[in-house]
């Protein structure tokens, strides 16, 4: 039985409560926890925290020293950890019904956990808890309260668990999808030579807050700044000729948008024109290949063996990446991947084909794998099928 610290009504944790009242995504990671054979799950990243959660706890994106933690063990015991002044959100908004809190100033969040897999029978169990990310200090204290149970990773455990989306979480990424690439659209039909990247970016800036995007990020680059894979915004001029790249990473209810469109000022040159038909090439061809079945791996080599046909080396070693609750996760398109197509797991493809000290040529849209092939997220407003032709 769990108590909500600062609550007189007990969390009562019964079977039948877990089977009738649970959110679809903590039954899917339950499954996943007993297919592995693990006694308990724990998350501490903001992003597993909060796909497990539903909600993101706004110190947990702001506060390094806060510690926002859930727990799945067995068949029905589910909790959160919050900071105190944290709790009555948490309540509100949580899939969890058993809100622990604690006094930053008076408590250490890790005996806590500790106390929790503690009633949840577990502390001589194995647990499958984020290693990649749990700080040291908390690590060291829960293997001091809990010396016989067996701490193991679980990355790969909530990334193939998160690369499977709902209906609801597809239709989320199509929201912010289709605003990230109606933005990008309407930007770009404003440039003209003479702007600044800044200036640019402003435009950006303001739709998509108009919109309902505040926690997103962006890139701009122009002329020889376009040749830097991640470029930052700068105050350089645009100028007719440049090519001019807008990255957009768009957020809507914690889950992210990845879309790319390349322009020129004025008219292509022909080898603009011969790189860009290569790029698109590659990737269409790669397209008749999205369907359940198809091994990433295969995708990413027939992508590959286009490219170096028309004597381009990828500039990236993936041709694309899955997208959810963070810009980039699995499935990775690329040849060290073991993973399979399967329906209802989203992701990106991006031909990208940097030119150092020159220019550089990236698009990037989002995809869906369907019971029969794949549909387009993005890739309908505005097509980057040819170069963009802008001012």
């Amino acid at each position: 039985m769990g108590k909500a610290i600062g609550s007189s009504e007990p969390v009562v944790h019964t079977r039948e409560g877990a089977a009738q009242g649970e959110h679809e995504t903590l039954r899917r990671l339950r499954a996943a926890i007993k297919k592995a054979g693990y006694d308990a799950l724990v998350a501490l990243s903001q992003d597993n925290v909060t796909y497990a959660a539903g909600f993101l706890v706004p110190s947990h994106a702001t506060n390094r020293f806060r510690r926002t933690i859930v727990i799945l063990a067995g068949d029905v015991f589910a909790a959160q950890i919050v900071v105190n002044v944290e709790e009555l959100q948490a309540k509100a908004r949580s899939r969890f019904k058993d809100i622990r809190a604690y006094n930053q100033f008076m408590q250490d969040p890790a005996d806590l956990l500790a106390d929790a897999l503690i009633e949840a029978g577990v502390d001589k169990g194995r647990i499958a808890i984020e290693l990649d990310f749990m700080p040291a200090k908390d690590y060291l204290q829960l293997r001091k309260r809990l010396p016989n149970a067996t701490f193991e990773g679980c990355a790969d455990l909530f990334f193939r668990s998160r690369m499977i989306k709902s209906d609801e979480e597809i239709a989320t990424l199509r929201r912010v999808g289709t605003l990230s690439e109606r933005v990008i659209g309407d930007v770009l039909k404003q440039v003209r030579p003479g702007m600044t990247e800044i200036d640019v970016s402003r435009q950006v800036v303001d739709q998509m807050i108009a919109a309902g995007s505040t926690n997103f990020k962006y890139r701009v680059g122009s002329g020889v700044n376009s040749s830097i894979t991640n470029c930052g915004t700068t105050s350089k001029k645009i100028e007719t000729g440049d090519l001019i790249r807008i990255e957009v990473l768009g957020d809507i209810d914690n889950y992210r948008s990845n879309v790319t469109r390349t322009a020129v000022v004025g008219k292509p040159t022909e080898r603009q024109k011969k790189i860009w038909a290569a790029l698109i090439g590659a990737r269409d061809d790669c397209k008749t290949m999205l369907k359940p079945g198809t091994a990433v791996a295969d995708v990413y080599r027939n992508y590959v063996r286009i490219c170096r046909e028309n004597d381009i080396e990828p500039t990236l070693k993936f041709l694309g990446h899955g997208i959810g609750q963070t810009i980039h996760e699995e499935p990775y398109l690329t040849e060290t991947k073991d993973i399979i197509f399967e329906p209802n797991i989203t992701f990106t493809m991006e031909p990208l084909y940097m030119i150092p000290g020159e220019m550089g040529f990236h698009v990037e849209d989002m995809y869906v794998i369907t019971k029969e092939a794949f549909d387009v997220i993005t890739g309908n407003i505005c097509s980057n099928d040819e170069l963009i032709q802008v001012g």
